[in-house]
């Protein structure tokens, strides 16, 4: 009788602290941010180079433990591999939600199955040439692979220039 209270107590609270961060993730969405999520510096932001590289995660509202890995590793490989870059405002790592309403639209822009990570060239603020890196997913659990992958897509991008 004794382990049925303790689990039913463990179960409720398990429940009561999903409702909290479901309650601070709803209330972080409305404080006015779009889901776009800039690493750029301020000063980068201000003034846009002429040729740059963004490189956007897409995610949607439900994240497993992999779907978050691959952010993880993402920033990693960019704000790492290319610091330099990221000053200059060259390079852009973000994050978008698409399921928020106001970025539906880049499910169909770049055919987005699943979450994924698109390296886009973009030159005087309009976008140009983009690729889906699809093999994330197999790479995933192989942590140097992932970062060669990665950052190869975005020095070919940077290297179109």
């Amino acid at each position: 009788m004794r382990a049925k209270s303790v689990l039913t107590l463990a179960l409720g609270g398990f429940v009561l602290a999903s409702l909290v961060a479901l309650a601070m993730q709803s209330r972080a969405g409305a404080s006015g941010s779009a889901g776009l999520v800039s690493k750029a510096p301020p000063s980068a932001q201000k003034s846009v180079p002429a040729h740059r590289v963004v490189v956007t995660y897409f995610h949607g509202d439900v994240r497993c433990p992999t779907c978050k890995k691959l952010e993880v590793l993402s920033r990693e490989a960019i704000e790492q591999g290319f610091a330099k870059e990221i000053a200059a405002g060259t390079v852009v790592f973000q994050t978008v939600n698409v399921d928020r309403a106001e970025n539906k639209h880049f499910v169909e822009d770049y055919k987005l199955l699943t979450k994924s990570l698109v390296v886009a060239d973009e030159r005087d603020g309009k976008p140009g040439r983009w690729l889906n890196l699809e093999k994330i997913w197999d790479l995933v659990g192989n942590h140097d692979a992932y970062m060669k992958y990665v950052r190869g897509a975005v020095r070919d991008q940077l290297d179109a220039a």
